[in-house]
C-alpha cells in the first residue's frame, strides 16, 4: 500500500535521535515527506516530516487530516496525490495530500470491501457485495475524481459513478486483475470470463477489441507508459494440462494475435506476476502447497523470466527458468525500480543466497549467504536493503548497488512493516498489531543502517503504517555521504546487551567458570606464588617444602615422560603397520555378481547379433561391445571363487540327502536361510540323553555308547541315542557328560 511495499512509520510524539540531513540535502528539502498511519487511539492520521538542514528530523501531525478517528481502511494513490479512507459506517472520503480538500464518494459506499486508485489518480474503483436491488447496474463501480475537483469548496461530493460492471467475485489478483488501466490511463482493461475487454480511458466501449484467453485466472498490466501496452495472463493447471503464462500486446501487430511470449510449466497452483518498471519483461514466481521433492514443508516454488520484447531485433523473446544461486525455496525476487533491467533473487536452503541478475537471467553479482528473506529497493535504485523478517532474527544489510559495496548492517527485531522514504535516504520499520500486540514501535534508520535516528512508541496498538509515495524526480539521486563525526555524536548510544545472571557470591570475580577457578586459586597463593599454609599468619612467609615432597614430584614427572614416550611409540607402530588384506566377498555376493555379469554378457550377445544384421552402433554401443572381453574375465574369476567356496560348504542336495538318510547315530538339523550359507544348525542331543558316567565295573561296550566317535556299527550306541534309557547312577553324582555333535567345516 502506498506504493512502497510494507512501508512503515508512525507516532504521536516522535523524538528525533539523530541528524537526518546534511548540507548536501538542501536540494529537495522543500518537498514534504509524509506518513500515513492507523491506530486504535487516533484512527487514520498523517505525519509530516519537518526537516531542518543540519538539524534533527521531527515528525509532526498534519492538522488538515483530522476527523478520521473511526476509519478502518486506507488506500493511497501511486503518485501520492490522494488518500482514501473508509469504515465506521460512513461513505468513502478522499483527501488531497497537497491541499486541504476532501471528496465524498457517493452515499451508498459505506460497506465497500475493496477500493483502489488508477495510476494517475484520476479514478477510484470500488467493489461491494452484489445486490440486485441496490446495484442494478453492477457492484464494481468507477468514480471520476476529476469531476469532484471541479466542484467548489473544500468539501465536495461525487454523487454518481462514471461506469458500473457486474462482478460477483473478484479475480484472484484482486481489483488489479479485474479492472486495471495502462500507466498513461489511455486504455482500461476489464477481465471477464475467458476474455479481457479493452475499453477507453472512461471505461466506455469505444473499441471492439478483446483479448481471448481460455480459463485465465490472473492478469497484470505493464507499467510502461507507451504503446503497445503489455498484459500478462496466467492460466492455472487443469487435470493433465500444464499451467501457462503468456504476454499479449495491445494494439497487436498487423495480422497477429498479439502474443509475444508464452511459457508452460507444471507445479504452479499460484503465481506472482511482477512486471519490470520499464516493461521489459515479467518475473513469474510459482508456488505449490506440496513440494513434490519433499525438500520443504512450505511447498515448492519456481522462478521464470518472460521478456515482453526481444533483446535484439529479429530474435524471439526470451522465456526461461531463472537459475537459482542456491538450490531450495525462493524467498523473494524484485526488479530494480528505475530502468528495470536488473533484478535480485533470494533463494536456497537456510542460509539462502542473494544474487543480482541481468535481463538475460544471468547472475552478475552475489551478495553472499545470510539469513535474509526480504528485498527492499530504494526508489532511486541506488541503495538496497536485504532483510531477514518474519521467522528470522531481523538482521538488515544495506548495499550500494553501483559500487557493489556493503554500507552497514543493523538489527530490527519483530519488524512487520518496512519501506524506504521517497528521497531514498532513510529506511523505516514498524512493529504492528495483530502480529505483535505489545511493544508497537516505529524506527527510522539511515541508508547505511546507522540509528535508529527516530523512534516512536506513542500509538498503542498500531495497525498500519506507510510512506506516502512521491515521484523520485523530486529528489536528487545522491551517493552515500562520507562519515561525519558530528552525525556520529548525535546518534543515540547503543543499549548494552543483556548479560548473563551472576550469583552474588561470584560477582566481581568474572562470569566465566575459568575466571572463578583462577580467582580461587590465586586466593590460596601467598608471596612468590607458593601455597600458603592453612592458618598461617598474614604477612609471614610460608614454610619451606620438604625433601620427600620434591623427590615424589620428580618421580611423578619422570613417570609421565616415560608414559608419553611409550604412547608415541605405540602410535607410530600402528601407523607403520601394513594394511589389512581386502575382505573377500561372501557366497551370496558372488552369486549376485555372477548373475549380473551373465545378464550383461547376454545383452552384449544380443547387441552383437543386431550389429551383424546391419545395425550401425552408436559410440556407447561400441564401448559396450569392447567391454565384452573384460566381462568374460570377471565372470571366470567369480566362478573360480565360487568353486573354491563349494569345497568348504556342502551343497544343498548333499545336506538334504544326509537329512533324509541318517547315517550317523546323532541327529542333524539344518537351516537354509535366505542370505546365509548352506550350513547346518548345530544342536546337541535332547536333555534325556544326558546321563551320568557308568561305574568302572560296567563293560567297555556300555561306555562306548557315550563316546563321541561311536560309529554306526555300534548298534548298542545307536539304540541308546535313539531311545535313551535310564542307566545306573555313577559312583560320583557330580560326574556328568554332555554329548554334542562337533561339526567341522
Amino acid at each position: 500500500r502506498g506504493g512502497a511495499a510494507g512501508a512503515a512509520g508512525s507516532g504521536d510524539e516522535i523524538a528525533a535521535c539523530g541528524s537526518m540531513a546534511t548540507s548536501e540535502e538542501e536540494v529537495g528539502a522543500g518537498v514534504a515527506q509524509q506518513l500515513v498511519i492507523r491506530s486504535r487511539a487516533g484512527g487514520v492520521e498523517v505525519l509530516k516530516a519537518a526537516r531542518d538542514v543540519g538539524e534533527a528530523v521531527e515528525l509532526e501531525f498534519d492538522e488538515r487530516f483530522s476527523g478520521f478517528g473511526d476509519r478502518t481502511l486506507v488506500a493511497v494513490s501511486e503518485d501520492g496525490q490522494w488518500i482514501g479512507t473508509n469504515g465506521g459506517g460512513k461513505a468513502i472520503e478522499v483527501a488531497s495530500t497537497s491541499e486541504a480538500r476532501r471528496l465524498t464518494i457517493g452515499d451508498d459506499s459505506s460497506d465497500v470491501e475493496r477500493f483502489s486508485f488508477s495510476p494517475l489518480g484520476s479514478y477510484l474503483v470500488t467493489w461491494q457485495r452484489p445486490d440486485a436491488r441496490r446495484f442494478p447496474e453492477g457492484s464494481l463501480r468507477v468514480w471520476s475524481l476529476e469531476a469532484g475537483e471541479e466542484a467548489a469548496g473544500e468539501e465536495a461530493k461525487v454523487g454518481r459513478a462514471t461506469r458500473s460492471f457486474h462482478c460477483k467475485q473478484l479475480k484472484k489478483g484482486g481489483l488489479a486483475s479485474t479492472l486495471a488501466w495502462s500507466a498513461d490511463e489511455r486504455v482500461c482493461l476489464h477481465g471477464v470470463t475467458n476474455t479481457v475487454r479493452v475499453l477507453t480511458k472512461e471505461c466506455e466501449d469505444g473499441t471492439a477489441h478483446a483479448i481471448r484467453c481460455e480459463d485465465f485466472q490472473q492478469m497484470a498490466v505493464s507499467p510502461c507508459p507507451e504503446a503497445p501496452y503489455g498484459v500478462a495472463l496466467f492460466v492455472p493447471e487443469l487435470k493433465a494440462r500444464p499451467a501457462s503464462v503468456k504476454i499479449v500486446t495491445y494494439p497487436p501487430a498487423a495480422g497477429g494475435d498479439g502474443v509475444v511470449c508464452q511459457k508452460s510449466f507444471f507445479r504452479a497452483q499460484d503465481v506472482t506476476l511482477r512486471w519490470s518498471p520499464g516493461g521489459h519483461g515479467v518475473l513469474v514466481q510459482t508456488h505449490t502447497d506440496v513440494d513434490a521433492t519433499g525438500g520443504s514443508y512450505y511447498g515448492g516454488s519456481g522462478l521464470y523470466l518472460l521478456q515482453a520484447r526481444p533483446s535484439k531485433p529479429g530474435e524471439a523473446a526470451l522465456d526461461c527458468l531463472v537459475p537459482l544461486p542456491k538450490e531450495g525455496p525462493i524467498a523473494d525476487a524484485r526488479w530494480e525500480p528505475t530502468k528495470g533491467r536488473e533484478f535480485v533473487v533470494i533463494a536456497g536452503t537456510v542460509p539462502p543466497v542473494a544474487a543480482l541478475y541481468n535481463l538475460e537471467a544471468q547472475p552478475t553479482f552475489s551478495f553472499g549467504a545470510a539469513h535474509r528473506n526480504t528485498i527492499a529497493w530504494a526508489p532511486h535504485g541506488r541503495f538496497l536493503a536485504l532483510a531477514g523478517f518474519g521467522n528470522m532474527a531481523g538482521d538488515v544489510d544495506f548495499w550500494d548497488r553501483h559500487k557493489k559495496k556493503k554500507l552497514g548492517s543493523t538489527n530490527v527485531p519483530t519488524a512487520v512493516a518496512y519501506g524506504w522514504a521517497p528521497d531514498s535516504r532513510t529506511f523505516m520499520t514498524a512493529t504492528l498489531a495483530p502480529r505483535m500486540n505489545v511493544d508497537n514501535a516505529v524506527r527510522v534508520y539511515r541508508y547505511d543502517g546507522s540509528g535508529p535516528v527516530a523512534l516512536s512508541t506513542a500509538r498503542q496498538p498500531l495497525f498500519e503504517c506507510a510512506w506516502i509515495p512521491r515521484p523520485a524526480a523530486l529528489f536528487p539521486d545522491r551517493p552515500a555521504s562520507p562519515a561525519s563525526k558530528a552525525r556520529a555524536k548525535l546518534l543515540p548510544d547503543k543499549p548494552d546487551k543483556p548479560k548473563a545472571y551472576v550469583p552474588p557470591a561470584a560477582r566481581g570475580r568474572g562470569s566465566a567458570l575459568a575466571d572463578q577457578i583462577r580467582a580461587d586459586r590465586e586466593g590460596q597463593l601467598g608471596a612468590g606464588g607458593k601455597t600458603a599454609a592453612v592458618g598461617a599468619i598474614p604477612g609471614m612467609a610460608p614454610p619451606a617444602e620438604s625433601r620427600n615432597k620434591k623427590r615424589r614430584d620428580n618421580q611423578r614427572r619422570r613417570k609421565e615422560q616415560a608414559d608419553a614416550a611409550a604412547e608415541l611409540a605405540a602410535a607410530t607402530a600402528a601407523v607403520t603397520q601394513e594394511p589389512e588384506a581386502p575382505v573377500e566377498l561372501a557366497h551370496d555376493d558372488l552369486l549376485k555378481k555372477q548373475k549380473n555379469l551373465k545378464k550383461k554378457l547376454k545383452q552384449v550377445a544380443e547387441l552383437r547379433a543386431k550389429v551383424d544384421a546391419g545395425l550401425d552402433p552408436s559410440p556407447d554401443q561400441r564401448d559396450k561391445l569392447d567391454r565384452a572381453a573384460a566381462l568374460e574375465a570377471d565372470l571366470a574369476d567369480v566362478e573360480t571363487r565360487l568353486a573354491n567356496l563349494s569345497e568348504l560348504f556342502p551343497s544343498r542336495d548333499l545336506l538334504l540327502r544326509e537329512r533324509e538318510t541318517p547315517s550317523e547315530p546323532h541327529r542333524r538339523r539344518f537351516c537354509f536361510g535366505k542370505n546365509e550359507p548352506l550350513a547346518p544348525r548345530l544342536r546337541g542331543p535332547p536333555r534325556e540323553s544326558r546321563r551320568p558316567l557308568p561305574p568302572e565295573s560296567e563293560s567297555p561296550q556300555s561306555t562306548a555308547a557315550f563316546a563321541p566317535d561311536a560309529g554306526p556299527s555300534n548298534r548298542a550306541a545307536g539304540r541308546a541315542l535313539a531311545r535313551p534309557r535310564r542307566l545306573k547312577r555313577a559312583s560320583s553324582p557330580e560326574t556328568m557328560i554332555d554329548i554334542r555333535v562337533i561339526y567341522d567345516q
